[in-house]
Order: C-alpha cells, then structure tokens, then sequence
C-alpha cells in the first residue's frame, strides 16, 4: 500500500512546531468545526456549586473520537471533563485513542466495510480569569477502511480508497464579559485525504462563535454560529446551540450542537458515560484512484456508555463500547461529479483512550 508522504510529513512538522515552543510538549443533525464542538462550559470552574475544585487536574480532553480527531466529547479544551483550571492555569494536554468497528453490511449496496482508527491530539493553553484566555490543539487522525476484498457500492470496484489521515490545527479564545457571560470562538485549519493528495486540494477549514450565559449555578445556556467547509459539495452555516446542567454533585448533563452527554462520577478515580452525537469526516482521494480525485465524506449517528479511569494526577484511562445507530458514506467522483451514497447496518464499536496532563 502506498505510504501518505505529504500529509504524514506536515503533520510530523506541525507537531514538532508545537512542542519545541512549549519546552515540553445543535439543533440540528449536520457537521460542525471541531472549534465548535471543544467550547463550552469554559468557565465551569468558576460555578460555586462545582463539586471538582477541590479535586486536582486531570486531563483536559475526553475529546469526541468521534468526530474527526474526535473528536472530545464535551465542553472545551481549556476545561475538559473534570478540569479544574482554578488549581492550574497553564496547561498541556496530550489524548491517545483507538477505535474499532465491526464489519457491517450495506443495506442497500453489495459488500460490507470494517473501520479501524487511531490519532493522537495534543493541545495547550492558558486560562485567565477575569481576562482573555487562549487554547491550542494539533492532532492527526488515521483511518483504515476495509471492504473485506469483495464487491462495493461502486460498480466494479473493490477496493474504493486508500487509506486516509486527517491532521488538523485550531486556535480558540475565551473572553469573561461578566460573571455569568463569556464569549468565545476559534478557528480551525485541516488537511484530510488520501496518498498522493496535494496539500492544497485536501484544506479544509472551520469556525465558530458563541455567547454562553450561565442562567443559575447550575445551569448555563450556549447560543452561537458555526461553519465548515466540504470536499465536493458547498460549506454548511449552522446554529451553535446547547446547554450546560449539572444535575447534582456528581451528575451532569451536556448537550451541544449535534451531541449530548451525560456524566456521572461515582468515586474519586471512576466516572461513567453516556453519549449520543452525529459525527462527520471528510477526505480528498487522490487522482489516481477509481474517484479522480474525488472526495469520501463519512457520516454516522452514535449511541455509546464509556467508563473512565483516573489511578493518578494527570492520567486518565477511558473505554466506550456502543453502535452506529446510522451511517453513510457518499463517494463524489472528481470528474463527473457523480455521488453514491451507502448505508450500512448497525455496527458495534469500542473505544480506548488515554489522557495525559502536564
């Protein structure tokens, strides 16, 4: 198999470019920048009634593996889960996962696709009270798509696509206007295809700002406007919506833009999960191939319970296992313009993660 020269070697690039610095390292059911999806309840830490500050930091990132690089799961890189930013201002924050899905048939094509994934997300930052607060975020992504060497839903091929990699870099601010209102927002810049894409046909880029008003102590409501732009089909402008519940001390309720999370910690080392989300990927595919320099865009719906745990400061081990409730992948060729689209069957998947915080 080909090797992803190019877009292998910006990403090593770029995460070189980030350590040496650091001296130590919706409403709606549609695709928003990652930007959008890693704000949020940025000032959580600042709740009185937050049960978390009295306990030390632990990583910034249960980021949604789902969505591309993700993806987090909920709220913000500069306050993840359990992030207590009180205790430490200046951060770096370093997410490993793997995941794996079971083979699946299309319902409504020949063949059958197995998925597997893994990356690597690094971010780092400043929380500033009362001020202006910054957060940055690099990763790649790899993902292996098998067709198990049989038919596919394109006629006569087997073997659709190479694999692919998504590297991306995103940039975000926090503003506190008052004590219950902050306005944050960012920006993200991607490179996502296969082998032997040029660097200039696989950008893509996001953006997102919101408003978010903490209503009581407990409650916080988020209200903002994001996009992001496709391979082979025009860019989506979508509201940024969602809230912030935390039910009691030790179950919270988060729901923003296409996800919702429930959270609950049952012990000082152990939390358990429930997420339903929609998640988005997208990849250039090269000339070379049976699509022309076409594009591969992934879409699914899924529905998991996680278990988390932290044996230490600064380390935290995380597990999902769920299904894709749906999934479509829609292959767009480069010269015709043509599109097919399959669905496939629910597939199980699992998940494991490792956060680390320094």
């Amino acid at each position: 198999m080909r090797q992803d020269h190019s877009l292998r070697a910006i990403s090593i690039a770029l995460f070189a470019a980030t350590l040496v610095p650091a001296t130590r390292a919706q409403a709606t059911l549609r695709p928003l920048p990652e930007v959008a999806r890693l704000w949020g309840s940025v000032d959580r830490p600042l709740l009185e009634s937050d049960p978390q500050l009295d306990r030390p930091v632990e990583a910034a990132f249960d980021l949604d593996f789902s969505a591309p690089l993700t993806t987090p799961t909920t709220a913000s890189e500069l306050q993840g889960s359990g992030l207590d930013l009180r205790l430490k201002r200046h951060f770096l924050d370093v997410d490993f996962h793997a995941l794996v899905l079971d083979a699946a048939r299309f319902s409504d094509a020949p063949g059958e696709l197995s998925t597997q994934r893994g990356g690597w997300k690094a971010a780092f930052g400043q929380y500033s009270p009362g001020a202006a607060s910054f957060a940055f975020a690099l990763g790649t992504e790899a993902s292996f798509y098998d067709f198990g060497g049989g038919p596919s839903p394109l006629a006569g091929v087997t073997d659709p696509l190479n694999d692919v990699y998504d590297t991306s870099f995103s940039a975000r601010f926090l503003v506190e206007a008052s004590e219950r209102l902050s306005c944050y927002g960012g920006a993200q810049f991607g490179l996502a295809g296969e082998d032997l894409v040029s660097p200039a046909d696989s950008v893509y880029v996001g953006a997102a700002i919101a408003l978010r008003y903490r209503a009581a102590d407990e409650f916080a409501l988020l209200a903002g406007i994001a996009g992001q732009s496709r391979f082979e089909d025009s860019a989506w402008v979508l509201p940024y919506i969602g809230f912030d519940w935390q039910i009691s001390d030790s179950l919270r309720l988060v729901t923003e833009a296409a996800e919702v999370n429930l959270d609950w910690r049952a012990s000082e080392d152990w939390t358990l999960g429930a997420t339903l989300a929609y998640d988005f990927r997208q990849y250039r595919l090269n000339d070379e191939g049976s699509l022309h320099g076409g594009a591969l865009h992934d879409e699914e719906i899924r529905l998991g319970a996680s278990l988390g745990w932290q044996p230490r400061e600064g380390m935290k081990f995380s597990l999902e296992v769920g299904t894709l409730l749906w999934r479509e992948l829609s292959f767009t060729d480069g010269q015709s313009g043509l599109r097919t689209e399959a669905e496939s069957e629910s597939p199980f998947y699992l998940r494991a993660g490792l956060s680390l915080s320094f």
